[in-house]
């Protein structure tokens, strides 16, 4: 008989992007312990996606308008019934035993919420490490991963994670754009246990058509809300606050280094809590409202050469 668990479901977000996502549903396919796979369409403007899940026999559901990326990917949640929910991104690939992992240390560890493994790259010179610096094995709660946070750079591998369903709330509060996984995975990191697999069992694909390519910028802005506001407030060491608080301003001036007055005015219309964090730091913090008030280019130049020298 068939290996099948129905602890956990793939869900597939997509929307219009068609070339690679027959590999990534293959992936979620071939498993060596089977499981639910739904794909998620984001009202594309063709029928793809559809006619491969119909000759796959795969379950698919399309959203009668664009929801968003956030909300998108909240909605394999929602439609899913099992336990547990991981979302393959499109243009990703899965290990065929990261299944099998994931039922093992389900049984292993029954209180879990969050399961999660090691990555790698896939980029146009082949497979490559990446350059975080992950707490693996089994945590009764997230401190670790908040800590590990502050001290090793943002770096929690959500596209790598399989999430108990009951535990996605507060989701949309994060919903604009940018790093809203890592800022929800550190908001609730402390409410929740996590297991940590060091096998690269999640291909994680680098492309020009990658959306943390094409919108780079919009990334980094909501980088120094995560340390300051969340993880700053998650830990009682002042020395991590510090570091926490010293991550947040370089960001800041990362951020000053990439975008320009017009991007950065369009950001502080928007009414998020990213944008809102940055429209009080500006006002309230005097190094801030200089960074901010200086040319890009010299703040560029700035950014770059502490860089090299390992001031950041």
């Amino acid at each position: 008989m068939m290996n099948f668990t129905d602890l956990l479901t793939i869900a597939m977000p997509v929307f219009e992007r068609k070339e690679f996502f027959l590999d990534a549903l293959e992936s979620a396919l071939n498993q060596t312990v089977k499981c639910e796979v739904i794909v998620i369409d984001n009202c594309s403007s063709h029928d793809y996606f559809e006619k491969v899940c119909k000759e796959k026999k795969v379950t698919y559901y399309r959203n009668k308008s664009n929801i968003g990326m956030a909300r998108n990917f909240a909605k394999g949640f929602e439609l899913s019934n099992t336990p547990f929910v991981m979302n393959l991104q499109d243009d990703d690939q899965l290990a065929p035993n990261y299944v099998e992992a994931f039922q093992a240390a389900v049984r292993e560890h029954p209180d879990i919420d969050i399961f999660f493994t090691d990555f790698i790259r896939l980029t146009n010179q082949g497979k490559l490490p990446h350059k975080h610096t992950l707490p693996f094995g089994y945590m009764e709660k997230g401190d670790k991963i908040i800590e590990y946070g502050i001290k090793y750079r943002l770096g929690f591998p959500y596209m790598a994670s399989a999430i108990k369903r009951t535990k996605m709330n507060g989701f949309d509060k994060y919903d604009a754009g940018g790093c809203y996984d890592w800022a929800w995975v550190y908001s609730e990191a402390d409410k929740f246990s996590f297991y940590g697999d060091p096998r690269q069992l999640y291909i994680f694909r680098e492309h020009e058509n990658q959306d943390t390519q094409k919108n780079s910028i919009r990334y980094v802005m909501t980088i120094p809300y995560i340390y300051e506001e969340i993880l700053q407030n998650k830990v009682s060491d002042p020395k991590l606050k510090q570091q926490a608080a010293k991550a947040a301003f370089w960001e800041l001036i990362h951020l000053k280094s990439l975008a320009g007055k017009q991007m950065i005015r369009d950001f502080l219309k928007e009414d998020t809590v990213f944008s809102n964090y940055l429209s009080r730091k500006i006002k309230k913090d005097i190094r801030v409202k200089i960074l901010f008030l200086l040319p890009k280019l010299s703040v560029y130049l700035f950014y770059k050469s502490s860089k090299k020298t390992n001031l950041v």
